[in-house]
């Protein structure tokens, strides 16, 4: 059996529990799965700032763990959306370690052709351009909509969470989106409401980055060392 650790990197007991909700169908005979959060990082992740913090937080986790010797998991989920110092997570992580942003938008591309991010905040909207463009992919990229809202606004609230859901989809579509992309992994505890909530399909990048987690290992594949993650 293959151990996995999703790691959220906020210190959100609610948002890691909905995490745990949402991954529990994926705990089978393959695969065993362990939900933590960084418990000294911010509560929500929604700036810059916000990110280095819990960066920090997840790369002294990780590399705690390996001080401790043998490595005990088998690959790592990094379930903000922001991918929080992806790279320099990778380049301590011993195993495969995967970001649900890249997990998500590569869902996305094959999927469909132009995808947009619904995110919360009006402050998420150029983040989420930038980490975009960092990836190569602002050609797929239709749009980002935001909520106008900051997390907490929709954190205790499903329905309110699924009314933003569907009127930022129907912005997302007029822009040229026929895929969506849930932009933060607190949107994931609507996951079995998706199907409702849009005319086209709706991507929860947990679910997206666990299922790619997963094809990562049963293939036997691996993080390169050779270049950026080296």
């Amino acid at each position: 059996m293959k151990r996995l650790l999703i790691v959220n990197p906020n210190s959100s007991d609610k948002m890691t529990q909905d995490i745990r909700n949402t991954v529990s169908y994926g705990i089978d005979k393959d695969f065993s799965i362990d939900v933590t959060k960084t418990p000294n990082s911010p509560d929500v992740l929604e700036s810059f700032a916000d990110y280095t913090e819990a960066g920090r937080e997840v790369i002294a986790f990780l590399k705690s763990m390996t001080a401790q010797g043998a490595f005990p998991y088998d690959g790592v989920l990094l379930a903000c959306m922001g991918d929080p110092c992806l790279y320099g997570v990778k380049e301590v992580c011993p195993v495969p370690l995967i970001g649900i942003a890249e997990a998500g938008i590569s869902t996305a591309l094959l999927t469909g052709y132009k995808f947009s991010i619904l995110a919360s905040s009006n402050k998420a909207k150029p983040m989420m351009e930038s980490m975009v463009m960092t990836y190569g992919l602002m050609a797929r990229l239709a749009s980002v909509e935001t909520f106008g809202v900051p997390i907490e606004d929709f954190m205790q609230d499903e329905k309110r969470l699924c009314t933003y859901i569907r009127e930022a989809s129907k912005k997302a579509v007029s822009n040229g989106a026929d895929v969506l992309l849930l932009g933060c992994a607190g949107m994931t505890m609507v996951q079995d409401k998706l199907s409702e909530l849009s005319d086209i399909p709706v991507i929860d990048p947990i679910k997206a980055g666990l299922e790619q987690l997963k094809g990562i290992l049963r293939g036997g594949f691996s993080i390169s060392r050779s270049g950026l993650y080296a």
